[in-house]
């Protein structure tokens, strides 16, 4: 039987002594804070950042259509594939160590992305900045946990930084179309050197140094290379289904790979290795595992309306790179406003329920989507949906976070928050593959049959949206079932939140 008593807090070396209810903000903590939010958006802008480029890179690199969208694809493939690498390293290594080389290789193959003269060169320096990302992103989340202690500070700044998070895709888009329209497509990777540069400062300032680096003669080598090769595969084998079919050999033969590189990798976690790369006893927590499970069905839906809202706008509507931009706003200021709310009530009504009520407003959004047509206007294709989605986003995501790493012991945090950005890599490329491949086929089919071309791409579209919306809701589902926030019909606060989750 797992034991009941509470975990104790990591207040990291930068918290200051006593219990996490006598935590006490100070400079130091908001200038940490500021700058684990800032290398969460500069990673997380440029999975978008490229979209609305993309046509003008085309004519500018002179890509051909099918080679084009690995100019995406290289980024998500190597972020999706190193993210447990990444996560694992800062934990055995030291997460600012890890942190601060994340971020300078990710600043150093920026100015290469920019300076690229041809094809090849954008996507060989679009990989690089994917795996820089994958050091970035579990490293960010670690070191929240690690700072700031479970309760209402931790709720706090994974509001925050869950807030900056969600923002940043819709972010990107704006600052991709602003720059393509003005000084053009090199500058959507330029912009992130000074930031970049800065981070690494305000990492240097503001963030405790690292102790010594523990069991770097126990690395599990092994666990390593075959997670990494396995999930690298994965995300290849999704991504490619727009140029081949998920019944063509090629397909078929990268799934078996991936799935045989990752039981592999689970056999030897289990059975071999002397320090795993993911120790599997995270998964005795009923929590952490829902929190996952939650996230890759939620992403999903989100990834889907990112990618089909802004096709709907510039392949049906005809809408410009600054405006089909500039339409997210209302989503990404709406987003930032409701987050503020969501702290005050984890307390309340527990992690379960905000995640649940979240996704089933989320849900509601994404089915508005689904009634996009040439014949209405901006507030009802886009402003009204996305309030509705802004909302159930703020809602779920950060609740989802918290839990993620809620009574993860200090040493594993890293792999931890791996471990969710896996899940939100892979379910969102997954779910938008998959999805795009039933919208795509509805498509071709009503063109089949006489239908216009914006009238059969719209109808596509509308089909991604309700999928979108079916699984957003199932995710809502999976949190009510998974997350344990009450016992014996009486509520439990968030501090007990990880021992009431642990299977007995």
């Amino acid at each position: 039987m797992a034991s009941k008593t509470p975990l104790t807090p990591d207040l990291g070396p930068e918290s200051p002594p006593g219990q996490a209810g006598a935590f006490v903000w100070t400079k130091r903590h908001v200038m940490a804070l500021l700058v684990l939010c800032a290398a969460q958006m500069l990673e997380a802008i440029d999975v978008t950042v490229v979209n609305v480029a993309l046509p003008t890179i085309k004519t500018s690199l002179d890509f051909s259509e099918a080679d084009l969208q690995w100019v995406v694809n290289a980024y998500t493939v190597l972020f999706g594939g190193f993210l447990l690498l990444g996560g694992r390293s800062g934990d055995l290594l030291g997460r600012r160590r890890v942190l601060i080389g994340g971020l300078s290789l990710f600043t150093v193959a920026s100015l290469a992305c920019g300076l690229s003269m041809n094809a090849g060169m954008l996507v060989g320096t679009r990989a690089l900045q994917g795996l820089a990302a994958g050091f970035i992103a579990p490293m960010t989340l670690a070191m929240l946990a690690q700072i700031f202690p479970q309760g209402p500070a931790r709720n706090k700044a994974v509001a925050i930084w869950g807030a900056v998070a969600a923002v940043s895709g819709s972010l990107g888009l704006i600052i991709g179309g602003l720059f393509v329209a003005g000084p053009g497509w090199s500058w959507v990777f330029y912009v992130n050197i000074p930031i970049g540069v800065l981070m690494v400062l305000g990492a240097l300032r503001y963030l405790a140094p690292d102790g010594p680096a523990r069991n770097q003669g126990h690395f599990d080598v092994v666990g390593a290379i075959t997670s990494t090769l396995g999930l690298c595969v994965f995300t290849y084998a999704v991504v490619q289904t727009s140029t081949h079919s998920w019944s063509s050999g090629r397909t078929i033969g990268l799934l078996i790979a991936a799935v045989a590189l990752l039981a592999y990798f689970v056999v030897h976690e289990n059975v071999f290795s002397k320090e795993p790369l993911v120790p599997f006893v995270l998964f005795r927590n009923r929590t952490v595992t829902g929190a996952n499970v939650v996230q890759a069905l939620a992403t999903s839906g989100l990834f889907v309306m990112f990618y089909v809202a802004t096709l709907f706008m510039q392949q049906v509507l005809h809408y410009s790179a600054i405006k089909t931009g500039v339409l997210y706003l209302p989503c990404t200021v709406s987003l930032v406003l409701f987050a503020a709310a969501v702290p005050p009530l984890l307390p309340k009504l527990g992690v379960r329920w905000v995640t649940a009520i979240g996704c089933a407003i989320a849900s509601v959004g994404l089915y508005l989507y689904s009634g996009i047509s040439i014949d209405k206007g901006v507030m009802g294709n886009f402003i009204v949906p996305s309030l509705f989605l802004s909302l159930g986003m703020a809602l779920a995501s950060i609740p989802i976070t918290v839990a993620a790493v809620h009574g993860v012991e200090s040493a594993l945090t890293g792999v931890a928050s791996g471990m969710v950005n896996v899940t939100r890599t892979i379910g969102g490329s997954l779910g938008l593959a998959i999805i795009s491949t039933v919208a795509a086929s509805k498509t071709s089919d009503l063109l089949g049959g006489g239908q216009s071309p914006d009238s059969a791409l719209t109808d596509g579209f509308q089909l991604a949206f309700q999928i979108a919306a079916v699984l957003m809701a199932i995710a809502g589902v999976a949190a009510i079932a998974f997350f344990r926030d009450e016992a014996r019909g009486e509520k439990v606060d968030l501090a007990a939140l990880a021992t009431a989750g642990i299977d007995e």
